[in-house]
This record gives structure tokens, sequence and C-alpha cells, in this order.
């Protein structure tokens, strides 16, 4: 059994939450917590809707949703097991078999997501690989050895070069690196992958400039070129300007959800309306999102791509991330809305959701009307962020019948 403190970290102040006892079994964690008494009575927010604010332990298979939102996802996992294997190597054993603690502790604490930090009982010292955060001008070296990563079979310097970036914090499958913007800010940038059909990225910045022009709060984000590939620089939401942390939960932890289970957006919004500091804003904006993503063929809109930040003792809708159009017309969507995950039924859903997310049906087709609008001009952001003609056409056969579809039902009659 594995013993560690979890203390919260806002704007440089900690704060001891509790301690957690992990328990480890062929490959399995169990997790075993309880919140510290002095965090209880002062009034501590509750870090994950599945912890009552109660003394005394609380169980939970596997780890706790709040501390995996802290943890790797493919990406960093991937880099943390090269990163075993070539150690392995050089020490002539073999590799050891990882589990979701080796992960979770793996990360680099500098770059960690959300305002969690882990150290062992009693200790000053966080837990968590040292990290040195490149600054924007190491994106070609970057990038390369994010390539390096996925093509070669013992790719030891491209690990280590992306482990020292503080890579292994950041979520999703897509390669990226921790990188300093030039005012110091903590930020991601997002590579393309070598087997990527179209220009991922830059779909995913026209995607995200769509959604800002229709009144959806997104991150701070630019679309820069090396050599003749794009990336996608995204300012991290849970930092301040000044690089204090943010409190996060994915909506995967806000549900009380795990990996693989089928989620409706019916539960995201009853989770907005449990958490939510302001339910009414955050349910209209999410209910705004739920009409770019069917627009835009979002289909990847699994529980971790939406999320949200603490705010005085609750929690608040984080900025939009993740929207990644999909040129598949008939692709089901990863979240369901009204039980609906795919074209046409997901129109209906869309509508028959309205109730749960505060709105009537007048309110709902007006909103289906203005964000259908600011979408409209998707082709000529896509070539703003400079992609191939040739894309646009492949995107048209899933974009436009789709803002056909939501237009028609926006000025149906009640």
């Amino acid at each position: 059994m594995t013993a560690i403190e979890i203390v919260s970290d806002v704007n440089g102040s900690h704060r001891l939450i509790g301690q957690a006892h992990v328990t480890r079994s062929r490959g399995q964690v169990s997790t075993t917590f309880l919140y510290d008494p002095t965090y209880l009575a002062d009034g501590g927010m509750n870090i994950d809707p599945t912890l009552s604010l109660v003394p005394g332990a609380q169980y939970h298979p596997g780890l706790i949703g709040a501390f995996a939102d802290s943890a790797p996802d493919r990406w960093g996992r991937n880099l943390i097991y090269k990163a075993e294997r070539s150690r392995a190597r050089e020490e002539g054993r073999v590799p050891r078999q990882l589990d979701d603690l080796d992960f979770l502790l793996g990360v680099s604490d500098d770059t960690r997501q959300g305002a969690l930090r882990f150290r062992p009982p009693g200790s000053d010292e966080f837990l968590g690989e040292p990290s040195r955060v490149p600054r924007l001008v190491a994106l070609p070296e970057l990038l390369h050895a994010s390539d390096e990563l996925v093509s070669d079979d013992d790719p030891s310097g491209a690990v280590k070069r992306l482990l020292d970036t503080g890579t292994t914090g950041l979520g999703g499958a897509r390669p990226k690196a921790s990188v300093r913007l030039d005012d110091g800010g903590l930020a991601i940038a997002k590579f393309p992958h070598s087997s990527d059909s179209w220009d991922v990225m830059a779909w995913e910045a026209t995607a995200l400039d769509l959604l800002e022009t229709a009144g959806v709060r997104a991150p701070q984000h630019q679309l820069t070129q090396v050599g003749d590939r794009s990336v996608l620089i995204l300012r991290r939401f849970d930092r301040t300007r000044d690089d204090g942390r943010i409190g996060y939960i994915s909506a995967m932890t806000a549900t009380g959800s795990s990996d693989g289970d089928q989620k409706d957006y019916a539960d995201l919004a009853e989770a907005i309306r449990d958490l939510s500091r302001s339910p009414v804003q955050d349910l209209h904006e999410f209910y705004d999102r739920i009409i770019a993503s069917i627009a835009l063929g979002n289909t990847d809109d699994h529980l971790r791509n939406h999320g949200f930040l603490a705010d005085r003792g609750l929690w608040r809708l984080s900025p939009v991330f993740d929207v990644n159009p999909n040129p598949d017309p008939s692709r089901p969507r990863a979240t369901s809305i009204m039980g609906a995950d795919a074209m046409p039924d997901e129109i209906d859903g869309l509508l028959a959701i309205a109730n749960d997310y505060r709105l009537t049906q007048s309110e709902a087709r007006e909103r289906i009307r203005r964000i259908t609008a600011s979408l409209s001009g998707w082709r000529g952001q896509a070539r703003a962020n400079r992609v191939p003609e040739r894309e646009i056409t492949m995107m048209d056969e899933s974009i436009e019948p789709r803002l056909e579809a939501l237009t028609r039902a926006a000025h149906a009659k009640d």
C-alpha cells in the first residue's frame, strides 16, 4: 500500500486536503481516501463528486476521478512507458509493468493538470518528474521528437527531450508538448501525427475560431507553421496569468463515470445543475456547444473532452477544447444526445434535450439559428488557416448537410 498526501495549490498557497492509500494488485489499483480534519473544519470544497465531505475512509475502485484527471492520457502514458523501456534496456532488465499510480506519479509536477499536487506523508517535496518547459522557438525540435517517438522503435533521445519539457501531464492521444509563450504563460503545442489524413491541427484551430465567433469561450490559441506542417498553440486555461494553478475536473469525473461508460448529454446537464456556480449560464453555453458539435461533425466528444474549473468553492464550465471536425457524415458520436448518436436523429435529440438545459423549444431554436449563422462562414475561416481546397471539399460533404438540417429544425414551428 502506498500513502500519498493530496494538496491543493491555489495562487501558490498550499492546503492539505487529505491522504490517499493506494493498493496495487496485478496491475490494478484501488484507493482509500480520508479528508484532513482541518480541511473539513475550514469548509474545504469537494474535489470530486464521488467523495463526500465527511470524516472517515472512503473507498474507490481504481484512482479517484479527480486524481485521474491529474494523470496522463494516451500520449503521456505512451511516453512514460517508452521511458521505462529505455531505462530497462540500459539497466539490462525486463521493463516493469506500470499501473495507474505509476502514471500519476510519473507526471511532471510543474505542468500537472489542475491544482492538485501529491507528496509523501510528512514531506514538503512534491512527487513528479522535474521539467524545463521550453519557449516557442523550440517547436521544430519538439515536433521532430514527437515524430521520432511515434515512428521509432528505440526513441530514447526523443523520450528524454519530451520528458524534460513536462509533456507527460497533458491529456489526449495527439502528439503534443508543453511550451512557454512569449509572456511566460504555460501552453500546449499540439502536433500533427504521421497517420493524419487531413490537416487536423488547422481544422481544430478553425473550429475554435468559429466557436469564438459564435460566442463560445475558447482558450487563447494560435496556429503556426513548422515547415509546411500546422502546429496549434493553446494557452493553458488551468493556469492564471501569473502561472498560478486552477482546480480542474473532467466531465468524466463530474458525472462519476469511468473510461468506457456510455453517457448522454442529459448526464452532463445533470452534472452542471449539481456542480456549477452559475448553472443556467453554463447550461445555455453548453447547449451552444452541442449545436456546434453537431454542425461541425465533432464526433469524438467523449467525457474527457469537456471539463470544469474550480470557482470559489464550486465549479464552472471550462473553455471549450478538443473540437475536431470529421469528414465522415455517418460517424457516430461518443456521447449521445437523448439516445441519438448520429444524423439525423441527433437533431431530434438536440430539441428533445432543450428542457434539460433550461431552454424552451423557441429559445432552443433561436440558439440553433444563431450558432448555425455564426458557423456558416466555415469555408472562409478554413482558408484563413491555410486549409487546402481539397480538404474543404472533403469536409463539405459532412458539414453542409448538418448545417442545412439544423437550419430546417431551427425554422420549424413549435
